[in-house]
Protein backbone atom coordinates (compact mmCIF):
# COMPACT_ATOMS: atom_id res chain seq x y z
CA UNK A 1 0.00 0.00 0.00
CA UNK A 2 1.29 3.05 -1.11
CA UNK A 3 1.93 5.85 1.66
CA UNK A 4 -0.37 8.71 2.54
CA UNK A 5 -0.09 11.81 0.51
CA UNK A 6 0.77 14.17 3.43
CA UNK A 7 2.10 18.22 2.97
CA UNK A 8 5.96 16.82 3.29
CA UNK A 9 5.20 13.97 0.81
CA UNK A 10 3.28 15.45 -1.86
CA UNK A 11 5.04 16.93 -4.91
CA UNK A 12 5.02 20.44 -5.19
CA UNK A 13 4.18 22.08 -8.71
CA UNK A 14 5.87 25.09 -10.79
CA UNK A 15 3.16 26.77 -8.92
CA UNK A 16 4.54 26.27 -5.51
CA UNK A 17 1.31 24.56 -4.77
CA UNK A 18 0.46 20.57 -4.66
CA UNK A 19 -2.16 19.63 -6.44
CA UNK A 20 -4.42 18.96 -3.50
CA UNK A 21 -3.27 22.99 -2.66
CA UNK A 22 -4.16 24.16 -6.54
CA UNK A 23 -7.73 22.14 -6.38
CA UNK A 24 -8.13 24.37 -2.88
CA UNK A 25 -6.59 27.75 -4.08
CA UNK A 26 -8.74 27.58 -7.08
CA UNK A 27 -12.09 26.89 -5.56
CA UNK A 28 -11.82 29.45 -2.87
CA UNK A 29 -10.59 31.77 -5.72
CA UNK A 30 -14.36 30.88 -7.93
CA UNK A 31 -16.24 31.47 -4.34
CA UNK A 32 -14.69 34.84 -3.85
CA UNK A 33 -15.28 36.12 -7.18
CA UNK A 34 -19.01 35.08 -6.60
CA UNK A 35 -19.14 36.45 -2.80
CA UNK A 36 -17.64 40.10 -5.05
CA UNK A 37 -20.72 39.46 -7.54
CA UNK A 38 -22.97 39.34 -4.91
CA UNK A 39 -21.91 42.20 -2.80
CA UNK A 40 -21.50 44.14 -6.22
CA UNK A 41 -25.11 43.15 -6.60
CA UNK A 42 -26.73 44.89 -3.71
CA UNK A 43 -24.49 47.91 -4.32
CA UNK A 44 -22.00 47.18 -1.10
CA UNK A 45 -18.66 48.56 -2.23
CA UNK A 46 -16.60 45.97 -0.30
CA UNK A 47 -14.80 43.39 -1.99
CA UNK A 48 -12.45 40.06 -1.24
CA UNK A 49 -9.55 38.85 -2.58
CA UNK A 50 -6.64 36.46 -1.45
CA UNK A 51 -2.85 37.35 -2.43
CA UNK A 52 -1.37 40.14 -4.39
CA UNK A 53 -4.60 40.42 -6.51
CA UNK A 54 -6.81 40.84 -3.66
CA UNK A 55 -8.20 43.88 -4.68
CA UNK A 56 -8.74 46.08 -1.40
CA UNK A 57 -11.76 47.29 0.47
CA UNK A 58 -10.93 50.77 0.22
CA UNK A 59 -8.68 53.41 -0.94
CA UNK A 60 -5.64 53.63 0.54
CA UNK A 61 -5.14 56.68 3.29
CA UNK A 62 -2.35 57.82 1.04
CA UNK A 63 -4.42 58.14 -2.14
CA UNK A 64 -7.74 59.00 -0.85
CA UNK A 65 -7.06 62.48 -1.35
CA UNK A 66 -6.37 61.95 -5.01
CA UNK A 67 -9.81 59.90 -5.26
CA UNK A 68 -11.98 62.51 -3.44
CA UNK A 69 -10.56 64.90 -5.74
CA UNK A 70 -10.89 63.08 -8.67
CA UNK A 71 -14.36 62.14 -7.82
CA UNK A 72 -15.05 65.46 -7.16
CA UNK A 73 -14.25 67.07 -10.98
CA UNK A 74 -15.93 64.17 -11.87
CA UNK A 75 -19.39 65.24 -10.32
CA UNK A 76 -18.54 69.07 -11.73
CA UNK A 77 -17.84 67.41 -14.94
CA UNK A 78 -20.84 65.57 -15.22
CA UNK A 79 -23.26 69.10 -14.23
CA UNK A 80 -21.28 71.22 -17.05
CA UNK A 81 -21.33 68.74 -19.74
CA UNK A 82 -23.11 65.61 -20.38
CA UNK A 83 -21.84 62.46 -20.09
CA UNK A 84 -21.57 60.87 -23.53
CA UNK A 85 -19.14 59.17 -25.78
CA UNK A 86 -18.03 62.67 -27.14
CA UNK A 87 -17.71 63.56 -23.11
CA UNK A 88 -15.54 60.69 -23.00
CA UNK A 89 -13.06 60.95 -25.71
CA UNK A 90 -12.82 64.95 -24.67
CA UNK A 91 -11.73 63.56 -20.97
CA UNK A 92 -9.17 61.11 -22.93
CA UNK A 93 -8.09 64.17 -24.93
CA UNK A 94 -7.58 66.35 -21.77
CA UNK A 95 -4.93 63.52 -20.94
CA UNK A 96 -3.21 63.76 -23.66
CA UNK A 97 -3.28 67.52 -23.24
CA UNK A 98 -1.95 67.81 -19.86
CA UNK A 99 1.24 65.37 -20.77
CA UNK A 100 1.79 68.02 -23.77
CA UNK A 101 1.98 70.75 -20.86
CA UNK A 102 4.61 68.43 -18.98
CA UNK A 103 6.58 68.13 -21.97
CA UNK A 104 6.63 71.90 -22.14
CA UNK A 105 7.51 72.68 -18.71
CA UNK A 106 10.25 70.24 -19.28
CA UNK A 107 11.40 71.86 -22.09
CA UNK A 108 11.33 74.89 -19.89
CA UNK A 109 13.23 73.63 -17.52
CA UNK A 110 16.03 72.20 -19.66
CA UNK A 111 16.37 75.75 -21.67
CA UNK A 112 16.02 74.02 -24.52
CA UNK A 113 14.42 76.94 -26.62
CA UNK A 114 17.19 79.67 -27.24
CA UNK A 115 15.18 82.50 -27.45
CA UNK A 116 13.46 82.10 -24.16
CA UNK A 117 15.90 80.26 -22.17
CA UNK A 118 15.29 78.70 -18.58
CA UNK A 119 11.61 79.32 -18.30
CA UNK A 120 10.27 76.75 -15.82
CA UNK A 121 11.61 75.01 -12.33
CA UNK A 122 11.33 71.41 -11.46
CA UNK A 123 7.84 72.41 -9.33
CA UNK A 124 6.84 73.68 -12.48
CA UNK A 125 7.40 69.93 -14.05
CA UNK A 126 6.58 68.41 -10.83
CA UNK A 127 2.90 69.80 -11.05
CA UNK A 128 2.08 69.67 -14.51
CA UNK A 129 2.89 65.89 -13.87
CA UNK A 130 0.49 66.25 -10.62
CA UNK A 131 -2.32 67.26 -13.27
CA UNK A 132 -1.85 64.25 -15.27
CA UNK A 133 -2.23 62.04 -12.57
CA UNK A 134 -5.43 63.64 -11.54
CA UNK A 135 -6.83 64.05 -15.14
CA UNK A 136 -5.88 60.24 -15.17
CA UNK A 137 -7.75 59.25 -12.24
CA UNK A 138 -11.06 61.45 -13.71
CA UNK A 139 -10.82 59.24 -16.83
CA UNK A 140 -10.32 56.54 -15.33
CA UNK A 141 -14.24 57.07 -13.70
CA UNK A 142 -15.22 56.38 -17.28
CA UNK A 143 -14.12 53.15 -17.63
CA UNK A 144 -14.87 51.45 -14.24
CA UNK A 145 -16.83 52.37 -10.89
CA UNK A 146 -13.91 51.61 -8.35
CA UNK A 147 -11.11 53.07 -10.26
CA UNK A 148 -9.41 53.01 -6.86
CA UNK A 149 -9.60 49.68 -6.80
CA UNK A 150 -8.83 49.13 -10.31
CA UNK A 151 -5.85 51.40 -10.37
CA UNK A 152 -4.64 49.57 -6.72
CA UNK A 153 -5.08 46.02 -8.53
CA UNK A 154 -3.35 46.89 -11.66
CA UNK A 155 0.07 48.33 -9.36
CA UNK A 156 -0.12 45.56 -7.67
CA UNK A 157 0.06 43.34 -10.83
CA UNK A 158 3.07 45.80 -12.41
CA UNK A 159 5.13 45.33 -8.92
CA UNK A 160 4.73 41.65 -9.26
CA UNK A 161 6.07 42.15 -12.78
CA UNK A 162 8.85 43.93 -11.68
CA UNK A 163 9.86 41.23 -8.97
CA UNK A 164 10.60 38.90 -11.89
CA UNK A 165 13.68 38.12 -13.11
CA UNK A 166 14.55 39.63 -16.46
CA UNK A 167 13.28 37.98 -19.50
CA UNK A 168 15.72 36.90 -22.07
CA UNK A 169 14.38 38.91 -24.72
CA UNK A 170 14.01 41.89 -23.04
CA UNK A 171 16.39 43.70 -25.99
Amino acid sequence: MPAPLTPATEPVGADGFTPRERVWLDQTIKHMAELNDLLAERGSPRRYGIGPEAPPTEPDADTAGLWQAASTAVAWLNTTNVPSDHETAMRLMKLTEEAGEVMQAYIGLQGQNPRKGQTHTADDVAAELCDVILTAAVALHEFTDQPAATLDHHMRRVNDRMKQPPSDHAN
